[in-house]
């Protein structure tokens, strides 16, 4: 028997539920076209496109005419119609050069079309009209998606997969929404929350959730949700804003300080001359001519009598160029900085209102831990319902000894992972009020503080409390 290759596609969920759907329509028809016609189609040899066209598909339909190359005893590819196997004229090129060049049949099911490398006149004709109209469909849905998206953006809808702290689901009007999971919620405050602190890169803060929530975030995740204005009430399409009328996350006033964080930020603050050095004011600051890293410098003189001083100098990089070198000594920069706090004393006034905020966040602080609580004990409780399951399928002789024992650590070990978690949430709980009488203690005695701290401490001061230092 010929052996033969089956194509089978939907491009749309309505195509699958109706006329050309693949368990109901498509795969049936075509084995039993192939076994009318005297072609064998191994499993491997089926191929469903349950997708649009994109670079996912383009590499299984690239894989497909590679096999089919590849393998002089297949001879045929069958396919429901011309515009499940073609549909740009790429891919109808690509097909002739399979039937001209290397004498592979095409058959097309529904069409009652056949063509071979001896194939000319009406039937060719009738292949060239349904590729056109087939790259005519993909123009049409193509516009469509885009003029779709353009009217949810217009009434401010979510279009496609909503961002992580939301999911999507059907409305009263079966219409897709998106509404804030609060759990996931929480985290995007959080981040927030450690970024907007200035103190904190995005592997610090992945390494934090990750530590804090035992999930995994990477670095690239903590970036993508600084950078989503999604969370303050607006959605990114071709570098414009537009509003959505769903839950904000976070206020216009936070996603305004975490921006002017993440475009304030100099390359120079990665790891590179700095690294390995000494020096409380290390990557703080950077030079006003040319905007390099001031990089500390330690000197060390002995003395005639056997002692030894040390002294830590700044000075420019001058990665960028030589220019006028100014050094400067650690004291005199920290006089400089005391200088700095000490005209920056707030006012009772507004030191009221940052109480008043304080309270508001803790609120919120408030809310957020109780979520976290619940779910916590949700999951050490379903984690104590499978132990029981588990050890009801062992009575009944559904799973052995070994198994059941393996399950039972399994969850064990997860149930104290969420306990851990739950004992973490208190202790948070306790430094949350100690950061909180800090952040007060700070904005009333700002110079008392710095000039008493010790050098670590002054540089936390300064990461809390000033941007962009030249």
């Amino acid at each position: 028997m010929k052996k033969g290759i089956i194509l089978a596609r939907v491009s749309t969920q309505e195509q699958q539920e109706t006329g050309l759907s693949l368990d109901k329509i498509q795969l049936p028809q075509l084995r039993q076209y192939a076994i009318d016609n005297g072609f064998t189609v191994a499993p491997e040899h089926e191929f469903v496109f349950q997708e649009t066209a994109s670079q996912k598909l383009r590499k299984k339909f690239d894989e497909m005419v590679q096999k089919i190359k590849n393998n002089d005893d297949i001879q045929a590819i069958i396919s429901f119609r011309v515009d499940r196997l073609t549909r740009n004229y790429r891919d109808a090129v690509e097909m002739d050069n399979l039937r001209i060049e290397h004498g592979k049949e095409l058959h097309f099911v529904s069409d009652r079309l056949i063509l071979t490398a001896k194939s000319f006149g009406r039937d060719i004709q009738d292949w060239d009209l349904k590729v056109f109209l087939a790259k005519q469909h993909i123009n049409r849905c193509q516009e469509d998606t885009h003029n779709t998206f353009m009217s949810k953006l217009k009434n401010q809808e979510i279009y496609g997969k909503a961002p992580f702290g939301y999911e999507n689901y059907e409305d009263e009007h079966k219409r897709r929404s998106a509404r804030t999971k609060p759990f996931e919620a929480g985290i995007v405050k959080k981040i927030f929350d450690l970024y907007t602190t200035g103190a904190y890169s995005y592997l610090q803060i992945s390494k934090i959730i990750e530590n804090d929530f035992k999930i995994n975030f990477h670095k690239s995740k903590v970036e993508k949700t600084i950078k989503n204005p999604f969370y303050m009430g607006f959605r990114e399409y071709e570098n414009e804003l537009y509003p959505h009328k769903y839950e904000r996350i976070i206020t216009k006033e936070i996603w305004d300080i975490a921006e002017s964080i993440r475009n304030g930020r100099k390359p120079q603050e990665k790891k590179g001359k700095l690294k390995g050095k000494n020096g409380a004011y290390r990557g703080l600051m950077y030079c006003k001519q040319c905007g390099c890293s001031i990089t500390p410098e330690k000197h060390v003189k002995k003395q005639k009598n056997g002692n030894i001083n040390t002294w830590t100098y700044y000075h420019c990089t001058g990665s960028k160029g030589k220019h006028k070198d100014v050094w400067i000594e650690e004291k005199e920069l920290t006089k400089q900085f005391a200088k700095i706090y000490k005209h920056m004393k707030v006012p009772e006034v507004e030191l009221e209102n940052m109480v008043k905020t304080l309270r508001e966040s803790h609120d919120g602080k408030i809310k957020f831990n109780e979520e976290v609580f619940d779910h916590c004990n949700s999951e050490i409780k379903k984690r104590e319902k499978r132990i029981e399951d588990a050890y009801i399928d062992k009575l009944d002789g559904g799973i052995t000894r070994d198994v059941y024992d393996n399950l039972r650590k399994r969850f064990r070990k997860e149930q104290d992972e969420f306990k851990e978690k739950l004992a973490r949430l208190e202790r948070a709980d306790e430094e949350y009020y100690i950061t909180v009488s800090y952040l007060l203690e700070l904005a009333s005695r700002s110079y008392e503080l710095f000039t008493g701290s010790e050098p670590d401490e002054k540089r936390e001061i300064i990461q809390l409390t000033l941007l962009n230092l030249y």
